[in-house]
């Protein structure tokens, strides 16, 4: 069973008023609210609530063997954003598998202020972990989460120039050094995007993905496809939406949050585990 991962007592300074949040929703026009809701909806239809443990065991004696399998939801995330980081969409194809997977605490965090698109983005998810940190003080909450659970994912989210901090950088670093598994959003994917020049499905596009390329073309290293008409849809792309579904982005499945363990034995015929 994971620990309850209780948040540092020092942390709680650094959380921003919840206005911030509220006054970002209420400035996002609801027909953009709508499409995030949607890619939430989305990914709960797409892959189901995990239970917090699972547990399954099988033996046969014509096969030869007996083993157990378990899977548990990781204790914590960290989510460090870069200044300005400023697409909704990625973050929330990135988190709500995390959800679904049932991660005890996820946590977003950035050097600066996030940008009101990244707070509706939270305020619609009910992700309420979120917190202004110095550089300096990341490497203090990665090592405090790990000391209650070592089982935890790092993610990290480029700046609004492309690029990742030096304190993201380090973050990512200490995680590799410690085996744990870790996400990095690419920044300005390629899309195709196949509607009208100037609809609404486009400017949603630019105000989603604002460091996205969009191509009217297929051309090599498109990450997704936004079509007008399912019978336009172009062959091997690895992501293709339709109108409403702009907000949908191809990001880690559940099992990435999750942690699966196996043990594996001969089977015995005077073995009394094997034979119950």
């Amino acid at each position: 069973m994971r620990p309850n991962i209780e948040l540092p007592g020092w942390l709680e300074a650094c959380r921003p008023d919840d206005a911030l949040y509220a006054d970002a929703y209420e400035g996002t026009p609801a027909e953009l609210r709508a499409l995030l809701k949607t890619a939430i909806a989305f990914s709960f239809h797409r892959w189901p609530l995990f239970d917090d443990e699972q547990h399954s065991a099988r033996s046969s004696s014509r096969s030869g063997f007996r083993h157990s399998e378990s899977s548990d939801p990781a204790g914590w995330i960290i989510a460090s954003l870069g200044p300005g980081f400023s697409s909704p969409a990625r973050l929330l194809a990135a988190l709500i598998p995390a959800v679904l997977a049932g991660v005890g605490r996820i946590l977003v965090i950035s050097e600066a202020p996030f940008t009101p698109a990244v707070c509706t983005a939270l305020e619609l998810a009910g992700l309420e972990d979120s917190f202004l940190l110095q550089g300096e003080q990341m490497p203090g909450l990665y090592e405090d989460l790990r000391a209650l659970c070592t089982d935890g994912r790092v993610l990290a989210f480029p700046s609004a120039d492309g690029h990742f901090t030096e304190a993201q950088q380090e973050l990512m670093h200490s995680a590799a050094l410690d085996g744990m598994p870790r996400l990095r959003d690419l920044p300005s994917p390629r899309l195709l995007c196949l509607h009208e020049a100037d609809s609404f499905s486009e400017r949603s596009l630019r105000w989603l993905y604002p460091d996205a390329e969009l191509l009217r073309e297929n051309a090599p290293g498109i990450s997704a496809a936004y079509i007008a008409d399912e019978a336009d849809e172009p062959s091997g792309l690895p992501f293709v939406c339709g109108p409403g579904m702009e907000a949908c982005w191809p990001g880690p499945t559940p099992e990435f949050y999750r942690t699966r363990t196996c043990s594996a034995f001969l089977f015995q015929n005077n073995d009394p585990e094997a034979l119950s």
